[in-house]
Protein backbone atom coordinates (compact mmCIF):
# COMPACT_ATOMS: atom_id res chain seq x y z
CA UNK A 1 0.00 0.00 0.00
CA UNK A 2 1.38 3.49 -1.04
CA UNK A 3 0.63 5.99 1.24
CA UNK A 4 0.85 10.02 0.51
CA UNK A 5 3.69 11.83 2.74
CA UNK A 6 1.78 13.66 5.56
CA UNK A 7 1.40 17.43 4.83
CA UNK A 8 3.93 19.74 6.29
CA UNK A 9 2.78 21.71 9.39
CA UNK A 10 3.48 25.35 8.30
CA UNK A 11 3.88 28.10 11.89
CA UNK A 12 3.31 31.44 11.37
CA UNK A 13 5.82 33.19 12.74
CA UNK A 14 5.30 36.84 11.60
CA UNK A 15 4.33 39.18 8.79
CA UNK A 16 6.27 41.88 6.31
CA UNK A 17 5.22 45.06 5.08
CA UNK A 18 5.41 47.24 2.06
CA UNK A 19 6.02 50.94 4.76
CA UNK A 20 6.82 54.23 3.26
CA UNK A 21 8.61 55.19 6.66
CA UNK A 22 9.36 51.62 8.00
CA UNK A 23 10.77 53.76 11.59
CA UNK A 24 7.90 55.49 11.75
CA UNK A 25 5.62 52.11 11.46
CA UNK A 26 7.89 50.49 13.90
CA UNK A 27 7.64 53.39 16.37
CA UNK A 28 4.00 52.88 16.48
CA UNK A 29 3.98 49.12 17.21
CA UNK A 30 6.75 49.87 20.35
CA UNK A 31 4.50 52.39 21.67
CA UNK A 32 1.00 50.69 21.53
CA UNK A 33 1.64 46.92 21.87
CA UNK A 34 3.83 44.89 23.85
CA UNK A 35 6.77 45.18 21.81
CA UNK A 36 10.35 44.84 21.59
CA UNK A 37 12.95 46.53 18.49
CA UNK A 38 14.11 43.48 16.99
CA UNK A 39 18.25 44.53 16.32
CA UNK A 40 19.05 44.47 12.62
CA UNK A 41 21.45 41.50 12.94
CA UNK A 42 18.05 39.32 14.43
CA UNK A 43 16.17 40.32 11.05
CA UNK A 44 15.94 37.84 8.25
CA UNK A 45 13.29 38.07 5.75
CA UNK A 46 12.14 37.97 1.88
CA UNK A 47 13.15 41.65 0.58
CA UNK A 48 15.32 42.77 3.14
CA UNK A 49 18.48 43.02 1.16
CA UNK A 50 16.47 44.91 -1.69
CA UNK A 51 14.95 47.42 1.10
CA UNK A 52 15.86 50.86 1.05
CA UNK A 53 14.59 51.31 4.82
CA UNK A 54 13.93 48.47 7.29
CA UNK A 55 12.86 48.48 10.87
CA UNK A 56 11.60 45.73 12.83
CA UNK A 57 9.37 44.61 16.21
CA UNK A 58 9.28 41.80 17.86
CA UNK A 59 5.58 41.49 19.55
CA UNK A 60 5.42 39.71 23.18
CA UNK A 61 2.39 38.58 24.93
CA UNK A 62 3.15 37.25 29.19
CA UNK A 63 6.89 37.01 28.21
CA UNK A 64 6.49 34.51 25.12
CA UNK A 65 7.28 35.62 21.58
CA UNK A 66 3.89 36.14 19.37
CA UNK A 67 5.28 37.16 15.67
CA UNK A 68 7.80 39.36 13.72
CA UNK A 69 6.99 42.52 12.37
CA UNK A 70 9.48 43.93 9.15
CA UNK A 71 8.68 47.01 7.51
CA UNK A 72 10.52 47.74 4.32
CA UNK A 73 10.74 50.14 1.89
CA UNK A 74 11.74 49.04 -2.01
CA UNK A 75 11.81 51.01 -5.26
CA UNK A 76 8.40 51.21 -5.97
CA UNK A 77 6.96 50.18 -9.59
CA UNK A 78 4.75 52.39 -11.60
CA UNK A 79 1.96 50.78 -13.36
CA UNK A 80 0.11 51.05 -16.82
CA UNK A 81 -2.03 52.71 -15.04
CA UNK A 82 1.37 55.39 -13.26
CA UNK A 83 -0.18 53.63 -9.75
CA UNK A 84 2.64 52.80 -7.47
CA UNK A 85 2.56 51.38 -3.83
CA UNK A 86 2.46 54.52 -2.39
CA UNK A 87 -0.77 55.15 -4.33
CA UNK A 88 -2.46 52.25 -2.37
CA UNK A 89 -1.09 53.26 1.14
CA UNK A 90 -2.45 56.30 0.62
CA UNK A 91 -6.38 54.64 -0.71
CA UNK A 92 -5.65 52.91 2.54
CA UNK A 93 -4.74 55.92 4.87
CA UNK A 94 -8.07 57.70 3.11
CA UNK A 95 -10.22 54.87 3.85
CA UNK A 96 -9.14 54.49 7.63
CA UNK A 97 -9.71 58.19 7.51
CA UNK A 98 -13.87 58.01 6.10
CA UNK A 99 -14.58 55.72 9.29
CA UNK A 100 -12.56 57.59 11.72
CA UNK A 101 -14.62 60.54 10.57
CA UNK A 102 -17.87 58.25 10.56
CA UNK A 103 -18.70 58.52 6.81
CA UNK A 104 -18.66 54.58 6.88
CA UNK A 105 -18.92 51.91 9.61
CA UNK A 106 -15.81 49.90 7.87
CA UNK A 107 -13.70 50.00 4.58
CA UNK A 108 -12.52 47.35 2.40
CA UNK A 109 -9.16 48.01 3.24
CA UNK A 110 -9.30 47.11 6.89
CA UNK A 111 -9.78 43.46 5.98
CA UNK A 112 -5.96 43.18 5.61
CA UNK A 113 -5.51 42.81 9.06
CA UNK A 114 -3.50 39.92 11.51
CA UNK A 115 -5.45 39.19 14.48
CA UNK A 116 -4.00 38.77 17.91
CA UNK A 117 -5.37 39.01 21.36
CA UNK A 118 -6.07 41.70 23.51
CA UNK A 119 -3.15 41.13 25.82
CA UNK A 120 -0.73 42.26 23.12
CA UNK A 121 -2.48 45.97 23.11
CA UNK A 122 -1.65 48.77 25.43
CA UNK A 123 -5.24 50.77 25.58
CA UNK A 124 -4.25 52.66 28.10
CA UNK A 125 -1.16 54.49 25.75
CA UNK A 126 -3.70 54.25 22.53
CA UNK A 127 -6.30 56.03 25.16
CA UNK A 128 -3.74 58.89 26.84
CA UNK A 129 -2.42 59.94 22.79
CA UNK A 130 -5.89 60.20 21.98
CA UNK A 131 -5.26 57.73 19.12
CA UNK A 132 -7.76 57.17 15.57
CA UNK A 133 -8.80 53.48 17.23
CA UNK A 134 -12.45 51.51 16.43
CA UNK A 135 -13.44 49.90 19.22
CA UNK A 136 -16.75 47.53 18.72
CA UNK A 137 -19.80 48.86 21.23
CA UNK A 138 -19.41 45.46 22.37
CA UNK A 139 -15.97 45.44 23.56
CA UNK A 140 -14.89 42.51 22.38
CA UNK A 141 -13.16 43.89 18.87
CA UNK A 142 -10.28 46.58 18.70
CA UNK A 143 -8.70 47.87 15.12
CA UNK A 144 -6.19 50.15 14.47
CA UNK A 145 -4.95 51.26 11.38
CA UNK A 146 -1.10 50.64 10.86
CA UNK A 147 0.86 53.83 9.80
CA UNK A 148 2.48 54.20 6.66
CA UNK A 149 1.00 50.97 5.60
CA UNK A 150 -1.57 49.07 3.37
CA UNK A 151 -2.92 47.47 6.54
CA UNK A 152 -4.62 47.13 9.43
CA UNK A 153 -4.61 44.93 13.05
CA UNK A 154 -7.57 43.91 14.87
CA UNK A 155 -7.67 42.44 18.42
CA UNK A 156 -9.84 40.66 20.14
CA UNK A 157 -10.87 40.28 23.83
CA UNK A 158 -12.40 37.59 25.60
CA UNK A 159 -16.30 38.28 26.34
CA UNK A 160 -16.66 36.57 29.81
CA UNK A 161 -13.79 38.77 30.96
CA UNK A 162 -11.87 41.38 29.68
CA UNK A 163 -13.63 43.60 27.49
CA UNK A 164 -12.18 46.98 26.61
CA UNK A 165 -13.67 50.51 26.98
CA UNK A 166 -12.32 53.75 27.05
CA UNK A 167 -11.74 55.34 30.80
CA UNK A 168 -13.15 58.73 29.80
CA UNK A 169 -16.68 59.83 27.97
CA UNK A 170 -15.07 62.08 25.14
CA UNK A 171 -12.39 59.14 24.17
CA UNK A 172 -15.59 56.44 24.04
CA UNK A 173 -17.21 59.06 21.97
CA UNK A 174 -14.31 59.21 19.11
CA UNK A 175 -13.69 55.89 19.42
CA UNK A 176 -16.97 53.50 20.05
CA UNK A 177 -18.78 52.15 16.57
CA UNK A 178 -21.66 49.70 16.28
CA UNK A 179 -20.68 46.79 14.73
CA UNK A 180 -20.26 46.82 10.91
CA UNK A 181 -20.04 43.10 9.74
CA UNK A 182 -23.18 43.29 7.42
CA UNK A 183 -25.69 39.62 7.85
CA UNK A 184 -22.92 38.15 10.49
CA UNK A 185 -24.20 35.86 12.69
CA UNK A 186 -22.95 35.91 16.15
CA UNK A 187 -23.87 32.81 17.73
CA UNK A 188 -21.11 30.92 17.75
CA UNK A 189 -18.18 33.03 18.25
CA UNK A 190 -15.12 31.92 20.08
CA UNK A 191 -12.18 33.54 21.68
CA UNK A 192 -8.93 32.28 20.67
CA UNK A 193 -6.70 30.59 22.41
CA UNK A 194 -3.16 31.90 20.19
CA UNK A 195 -2.00 35.04 21.18
CA UNK A 196 -1.33 35.31 16.87
CA UNK A 197 -4.27 33.97 15.63
CA UNK A 198 -5.72 34.86 12.33
CA UNK A 199 -4.69 36.83 8.82
CA UNK A 200 -7.33 38.27 6.92
CA UNK A 201 -7.28 38.95 2.90
CA UNK A 202 -10.14 40.71 1.14
CA UNK A 203 -10.49 38.96 -2.09
CA UNK A 204 -12.26 39.10 -4.87
CA UNK A 205 -13.25 35.32 -5.18
CA UNK A 206 -13.28 33.88 -1.51
CA UNK A 207 -13.56 30.16 -2.57
CA UNK A 208 -11.07 30.83 -5.49
CA UNK A 209 -8.35 32.35 -2.52
CA UNK A 210 -9.49 29.22 0.01
CA UNK A 211 -8.99 26.49 -2.32
CA UNK A 212 -5.31 27.74 -2.94
CA UNK A 213 -4.42 27.71 0.67
CA UNK A 214 -5.98 24.08 0.70
CA UNK A 215 -4.06 23.13 -2.51
CA UNK A 216 -0.85 24.94 -1.89
CA UNK A 217 -0.07 25.68 1.92
CA UNK A 218 -1.95 22.00 2.94
CA UNK A 219 -4.91 24.14 5.17
CA UNK A 220 -7.63 22.60 5.81
CA UNK A 221 -11.50 24.13 6.28
CA UNK A 222 -12.35 25.70 9.19
CA UNK A 223 -14.29 22.81 11.59
CA UNK A 224 -17.18 26.22 12.29
CA UNK A 225 -20.46 27.50 10.69
CA UNK A 226 -19.80 30.18 8.77
CA UNK A 227 -21.05 33.08 10.22
CA UNK A 228 -22.24 35.04 6.78
CA UNK A 229 -24.24 33.83 4.05
CA UNK A 230 -22.70 32.03 1.45
CA UNK A 231 -22.62 32.32 -1.46
CA UNK A 232 -22.75 36.05 -1.07
CA UNK A 233 -26.31 38.07 -0.75
CA UNK A 234 -27.09 41.38 -1.65
CA UNK A 235 -25.89 43.87 0.94
CA UNK A 236 -23.82 41.36 2.69
CA UNK A 237 -20.33 40.53 3.31
CA UNK A 238 -19.17 37.01 2.43
CA UNK A 239 -16.68 34.99 3.62
CA UNK A 240 -14.52 31.75 3.07
CA UNK A 241 -12.26 30.51 6.47
CA UNK A 242 -9.39 28.21 6.26
CA UNK A 243 -7.06 26.94 9.01
CA UNK A 244 -3.56 26.04 9.06
CA UNK A 245 -3.03 22.73 11.68
CA UNK A 246 -0.36 23.22 14.24
CA UNK A 247 1.82 21.27 16.36
CA UNK A 248 -0.04 22.02 19.32
CA UNK A 249 -3.21 24.04 20.06
CA UNK A 250 -5.68 25.38 18.00
CA UNK A 251 -5.00 25.78 14.45
CA UNK A 252 -4.15 29.28 12.78
CA UNK A 253 -7.11 30.88 11.12
CA UNK A 254 -6.82 32.33 7.62
CA UNK A 255 -10.06 34.29 6.37
CA UNK A 256 -10.48 35.67 2.46
CA UNK A 257 -13.41 38.33 2.73
CA UNK A 258 -15.62 39.52 -0.30
CA UNK A 259 -16.88 43.30 0.76
CA UNK A 260 -19.21 44.63 -1.58
CA UNK A 261 -20.97 46.58 0.66
CA UNK A 262 -18.26 49.61 1.50
CA UNK A 263 -16.66 52.00 -0.37
CA UNK A 264 -12.68 52.49 -0.59
CA UNK A 265 -11.40 56.03 -0.98
CA UNK A 266 -8.92 57.18 -3.76
CA UNK A 267 -8.45 53.31 -4.87
CA UNK A 268 -10.35 49.91 -4.25
CA UNK A 269 -9.02 46.77 -4.11
CA UNK A 270 -10.12 45.17 -7.31
CA UNK A 271 -7.46 48.32 -8.39
CA UNK A 272 -4.69 46.63 -5.96
CA UNK A 273 -5.25 42.86 -7.12
CA UNK A 274 -4.98 44.67 -11.06
CA UNK A 275 -1.96 46.28 -9.92
CA UNK A 276 -0.17 43.16 -8.80
CA UNK A 277 -1.28 41.29 -11.75
CA UNK A 278 -0.16 43.81 -14.08
CA UNK A 279 3.60 43.19 -12.67
CA UNK A 280 3.51 39.87 -12.93
CA UNK A 281 2.82 39.94 -16.63
CA UNK A 282 5.90 42.65 -17.63
CA UNK A 283 9.36 41.42 -17.99
CA UNK A 284 10.70 43.67 -15.23
CA UNK A 285 9.22 40.77 -12.91
CA UNK A 286 11.18 38.06 -13.32
CA UNK A 287 13.90 37.95 -10.47
CA UNK A 288 12.71 41.10 -9.09
CA UNK A 289 10.91 41.80 -6.07
CA UNK A 290 8.03 43.98 -5.83
CA UNK A 291 6.77 46.43 -3.30
CA UNK A 292 3.49 44.70 -2.79
CA UNK A 293 5.08 41.44 -2.57
CA UNK A 294 6.86 42.79 1.12
CA UNK A 295 3.36 42.50 2.40
CA UNK A 296 3.56 38.73 3.53
CA UNK A 297 2.72 36.13 5.88
CA UNK A 298 5.91 34.45 7.24
CA UNK A 299 5.44 30.68 7.68
CA UNK A 300 8.16 28.60 8.80
CA UNK A 301 7.85 24.71 8.09
CA UNK A 302 8.23 22.79 11.16
CA UNK A 303 7.56 19.38 10.03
Amino acid sequence: ETRAPPAPLLKPIGRSFFSEDPANSAKWWLRYSSSEQLPPEKMMTVGLDQSSESAAVMVKSKGEEVEKLYFLNVNDWKSPSNLTMKDFVQAAKLSWGSVMKREQLYSPWTDFHDGHIVETLRFDQVEMDMQPFQLYETGVVQRAYIPNTTWTMEWRTDPDSDRVFPSSAEYAELVMFKNPDKCRNHWNDEFPERAYWKSTFPVLNASAAKEFALDVLHAKPLEKENPFPWPRQPGCIAVQWASLPQAAGEPFQLHFVEDFVYDTVLHSIPEFLQYQQDFLQTDVSKGCINSFMLNNLILERIA
